[in-house]
C-alpha cells in the first residue's frame, strides 16, 4: 500500500478551485493549516515503510531506535496536564497518521529500559507537516504517555468517530489475582496539538478461569459532547463520558464491573 502524495496535490488543487465558488467558501475555511508552503504538498510518491521512516527521522533528528525521556521532566513551568513521566524509552517503531492534507501525527512506541512487571512503557505524540522529500516536525515537544506493562509500550487504536479530530485510544493491560484487565486512555489529535482527553476508561477484563469476561466498546456519541462505552458479557451496562469545562470527558456514573 503507498501513500500516494500525487493524489493529495490534486485534492489540494480541487480545494482551491472550489474556493472559488461561494457555497463553497465555509468548508475551506474549516480546514486546518500549518502554515506550509504550497510546493510542500506537491511532493514525489512515497511507499508507507519510506514514509514512515522519514517521518520518524524528522520527528527525532535520527533514525531508529531512539533513546529518549519526556523533555517536560526538566521544565519546571510547564503546569499541562497530564504531569511529565519518568524514565528512559527506546522508541523503536512508529505509525503515521495523515489528519489533513499536510499535517501528519507520528505515534513512536517507547520500551523502557530496566524494570520488571509493572514497568510502563510510553508513546510519543509529534505533528509533522509535508516536505518536498519528506517532513518537518510542527511544534518542539512532543507529548508523552505512559502506558503498557514489563516495560513494553501499550497498543492503540485509531478512531476518527468519537471526537471532534482524530482519535487515539490507548490500551493497558494489567494483571490481578482474577484476570487481566484493560484500561483505555483517549488522545485527541486536535489541529494544533495533541489532547489527552480522557483515562481510567474500562474496557475489559479476561478472568482467569474464562468466566466472568466482559468487554467495553468505545461508541459514537455527539460530537464534542460526549461518547459512549456499551458493556457485553458478564456486565451488560453502558457509560457516557461527557465533555467538562476542563476539557476532558468524564464518565458522571460508573456501572459496577466485575473483575476489575
Amino acid at each position: 500500500m503507498k501513500l500516494t502524495w500525487a493524489t493529495l496535490a490534486g485534492l489540494a488543487v480541487a480545494l482551491i478551485l472550489a474556493g472559488c465558488q461561494p457555497q463553497a467558501a465555509a468548508v475551506a475555511d474549516e480546514t486546518p493549516s500549518t502554515g506550509a508552503a504550497e510546493d510542500e504538498v506537491a511532493a514525489p510518491e512515497l511507499s508507507a515503510e519510506q514514509a514512515e521512516a522519514r517521518a520518524f527521522q524528522a520527528a527525532w533528528d535520527a533514525a531508529a531506535p531512539v533513546t529518549a525521556s519526556d523533555p517536560r521532566l526538566n521544565d519546571e513551568e510547564d503546569g499541562r496536564w497530564p504531569e511529565p513521566i519518568p524514565g528512559q524509552f527506546e522508541f523503536r517503531e512508529s505509525e503515521l497518521i495523515q489528519l489533513s492534507t499536510d499535517l501528519f501525527a507520528l505515534v513512536s512506541s517507547g520500551h523502557a529500559q530496566g524494570g520488571g512487571q509493572t514497568t510502563r512503557g510510553a508513546l510519543a505524540f509529534h505533528y509533522l507537516s509535508r516536505t518536498t522529500d519528506g517532513f518537518r516536525r510542527v511544534g518542539a515537544t512532543p507529548l508523552f504517555i505512559a502506558g503498557g506493562g514489563a516495560g513494553q509500550a501499550p497498543t492503540f487504536t485509531v478512531r476518527r468517530d468519537l471526537t471532534p479530530a482524530t482519535a487515539v485510544v490507548i490500551h493497558t493491560r494489567t494483571q490481578n489475582g482474577r484476570g487481566t484487565c484493560t484500561v483505555s486512555q483517549l488522545v485527541e489529535l486536535t489541529p494544533s496539538q495533541p489532547v489527552l482527553r480522557a483515562t481510567g476508561i474500562a474496557t475489559g477484563f479476561e478472568a482467569t478461569n474464562g468466566q466472568g469476561n466482559w468487554e467495553g466498546a468505545l461508541e459514537t456519541g455527539r460530537s464534542g459532547r460526549d461518547f459512549d462505552v456499551q458493556y457485553s458479557g458478564a456486565s451488560d451496562a453502558e457509560a457516557t463520558w461527557v465533555f467538562t469545562d476542563a476539557g476532558t470527558y468524564r464518565a458522571p456514573a460508573q456501572p459496577r464491573l466485575s473483575g476489575c
